[in-house]
């Protein structure tokens, strides 16, 4: 009976029920969007320099299973000095009201961005040219209402949603600080450039050389000690020609070269059920 266990039995019984592995719940009936579908959409729509997306594992409150996907867009033609714009969905469905009262936006606002080169005024929305997208999958949203407008909070979503935020963050620090660092020789360059015509003069006149001959070697040398200014890189660092077809591969970043057209995404929302939306599954 309940009134004859004592505390050592309280104590072994939350240990038991700690030790036990429960099953999960399925998962087969969740319809994320999947990162190139992500990543399309941001590209047909947005006119931004760098792009990445991700898809969490499939998590559990309340015994419903659902999953979490993050897509963010940076540069390019967005505004530097207007607050992020927050896009959210639930079940592929875009959530237009209620954004305040919504776990999504609030999952933004818990996130650092300062941490990842993005200024954010005490705590609030970051501002800068930035575009973040949220999108929960689940047999059964949490609305905060009948009206479906808006995520209510739960430590587990807002957990899943602040988790993947930070790894679409931690991506995009990397491209920031490596665009800093090509400025950076960029600058160096048009130093070099704004001396070499003298410094090549002056050298003719000490060693009798051709000085068109010494101005061409000395702009070589220049191009080549700031070759990183000129280098388009991925999220791994490495080098880059052009962006591809976001639909080719499963790459979770692209980066747009400035004034480079992007390419006409190949897939739609729905690609994996045929055009046609998922079909509704009852809860059981």
């Amino acid at each position: 009976a309940p009134g004859t266990i004592g505390t050592h039995d309280v104590e072994r019984l939350y240990q038991a029920m700690q030790s036990v592995r429960i099953s999960a719940p399925p998962t087969d009936c969740l319809a994320p969007i999947g990162v190139r579908n992500l990543l399309s959409g941001l590209l047909k729509e947005v006119k931004a320099e760098f792009f990445t997306a991700t898809t969490r594992s499939p998590a559990v409150y309340r015994g419903n299973p659902f999953q979490i996907e993050i897509a963010i867009a940076f540069g390019g033609a967005l505004p530097g000095d207007q607050p992020a714009r927050v896009i959210r969905f639930a079940n592929r469905v875009p959530l237009l009201y209620q954004q305040s009262a919504c776990s999504a936006f609030k999952s933004v606002l818990e996130v650092d961005w300062r941490n990842y080169g993005v200024s954010q005024p005490g705590g609030s929305t970051p501002v800068g040219p930035l575009v973040v997208m949220v999108h929960m999958a689940s047999v059964w949203v949490p609305f905060t209402s009948e009206s479906k407008e808006a995520i209510a909070d739960y430590d587990e979503i807002r957990k899943e949603m602040r988790l993947a935020l930070q790894e679409c963050g931690r991506k995009l620090a990397s491209y920031i600080r490596r665009r800093r660092r090509q400025q950076l020789e960029a600058d160096k360059r048009s130093i070099f450039s704004r001396y070499i015509p003298d410094v090549a003069e002056a050298l003719a006149r000490l060693t009798g050389a051709s000085e068109e001959k010494l101005l061409s070697e000395l702009q070589a040398i220049a191009l080549e000690r700031t070759s990183e200014a000129d280098v388009e890189l991925d999220e791994d660092g490495k080098p880059i020609a052009k962006v591809e077809d976001p639909t080719a591969g499963d790459e979770s970043t692209l980066i747009v070269p400035e004034n480079e057209t992007p390419p006409t995404p190949a897939s739609d929302l729905f690609e994996e059920t045929g055009g046609k939306k998922p079909k509704k599954r009852r809860r059981r």
